[in-house]
């Protein structure tokens, strides 16, 4: 069983950043912009929440 680790994250994330900005450089059409602009900002929460669960920061405090 292969275990999910934080590059497989950030390869999905890197696919979904790579087609956002092929959406937005490649179409004219308001909305296709806009939903490429939506893929990037999906791949930025991707790697969020990824560093979040993978990453030893150890933050401390009041939510």
């Amino acid at each position: 069983m292969v275990t999910v680790s934080l590059y497989h994250y950030l390869f999905v994330s890197t696919i979904l950043f790579s087609l956002g900005i092929f959406g937005i450089v490649t179409r004219k059409n308001a909305v296709m912009v806009l939903m490429g602009i939506e893929l990037i900002l999906n791949a930025a929460n991707i790697n969020f929440v990824a560093f979040a669960r993978y990453g030893n920061f150890g933050f401390q405090g009041q939510l």
